[in-house]
C-alpha cells in the first residue's frame, strides 16, 4: 500500500479540465451509473452509486490518451517533495471542479493483467460477491492496471489500492521508458498524477466464508506518469503519486476518506 507523505484540502472552483464526471439522469434523478470521461466522452465505467454493490472499473472507448499538466511536466518529472508545490502550479487544467483531498503518495506499482494470480477482480472481489451470474466468470476490467499490498481495517474490512492507466502500456516510448528507468536507478522518485475516488463496498447480505467482508477500495485513474508507472513497476521501486482524490464522486463518507488517510501516513495496521 502507498505511504501518505503529504496532503491538503482544496476546492476547484473553476476549471479548464478535459476530464469529468458523469452520472446519467434517470428520471429526472440521478441515475445508477457514474463515468469518469475525456474530452466528453465516456473513459471509465466506475461502478454504481450504491455501496452494496460490487466494486469494479472498466475501460471505455474514450480511455485512449493522457492528460499532460503542460508547464508543470518538468516539476512531476523530478519529483514533488510536498502538496504545496503542485498547489502553487495550475492544476485547474487538469482536474475537474470539485472539492479534493490532495494526497502526495510513495508507491512502488505491480502491473497486473485481468485473470492472472494477482487480479483483484478473479480473486479477492470473487470471494466476496461470486462470479458473473450468467457468464459463471471472474468481472474483466478490459485494461491492465496496477495493484499494491492491501491493509486490514480491522474487523472485516479491508483496503485495496489501484492505479489505473488511460492507455495501454504497448503505446509507450522505449526512449522515454529507458529515460525513467535510469532516474529510478539514480535513486529519483518523479510523480505521476491523477484524480482518485474512495468506494467502500460490502454485500447487503453475506454468505459465510469469507474473511473480509467490506472491501474499501482507492482508485488514482492516471492522468499523467504513464512511462513513470510502468517503469517503477519493472524496476520493482517506488514512484510518487499526486492524488486529487474527489471526496463528491466517492462513494464514502468524510469519516471514510478520513481514515484511509490516517491508514496511509501510518502504515499501522489496527490491533
Amino acid at each position: 500500500m502507498s505511504l501518505l507523505l503529504d496532503t491538503a484540502r482544496i476546492k476547484v472552483e473553476t476549471s479548464e479540465s478535459v476530464v469529468g464526471f458523469e452520472q446519467p439522469a434517470h428520471d429526472g434523478s440521478a441515475g445508477w451509473s457514474r463515468y469518469l470521461t475525456l474530452e466528453g466522452e465516456k473513459a471509465y465505467f466506475i461502478g454504481g452509486a450504491c455501496d452494496t454493490c460490487a466494486f469494479l472499473f472498466e475501460r471505455m472507448g474514450g480511455a485512449n490518451r493522457n492528460v499532460s499538466p503542460g508547464e508543470t511536466a518538468d516539476l512531476l518529472r523530478s519529483g514533488l517533495r510536498n502538496v504545496q508545490d503542485a498547489l502553487a502550479a495550475d492544476f485547474d487544467k487538469v482536474v475537474p471542479k470539485g472539492h479534493y483531498r490532495v494526497g502526495l503518495l510513495e508507491m512502488a506499482p505491480t502491473l497486473v493483467t485481468p485473470g492472472t494470480e494477482h487480479d483483484y477482480f478473479a480473486h479477492e472481489q470473487t470471494e466476496l460477491w461470486g462470479t458473473d451470474a450468467f457468464w459463471d466468470l471472474p468481472y474483466n476490467p478490459k485494461t491492465e492496471y496496477y495493484r499494491t499490498p492491501s491493509i486490514p481495517l480491522g474487523g472485516c474490512r479491508q483496503l485495496f489500492e489501484f492505479v489505473v492507466p488511460m492507455f495501454p502500456k504497448n503505446w509507450l516510448s522505449e526512449k522515454t521508458l529507458k529515460a525513467y528507468r535510469d532516474r529510478l536507478s539514480a535513486g529519483e522518485k518523479p510523480t505521476a498524477l491523477a484524480v482518485s475516488i474512495l468506494d467502500v463496498r460490502g454485500p447487503a447480505i453475506r454468505e459465510e466464508g469469507p474473511e473480509i467482508c467490506e472491501h474499501w477500495c482507492l482508485t488514482h485513474y492516471l492522468l499523467d506518469g504513464h512511462h513513470k508507472t510502468y517503469a517503477a513497476s519493472l524496476a520493482g521501486t517506488e514512484i510518487t503519486l499526486l492524488s486529487f482524490l474527489s471526496t463528491y464522486e466517492s462513494v464514502a463518507t468524510e469519516e471514510n476518506v478520513d481514515r484511509v488517510l490516517e491508514v496511509l501516513t501510518t502504515q499501522n495496521s489496527p490491533s
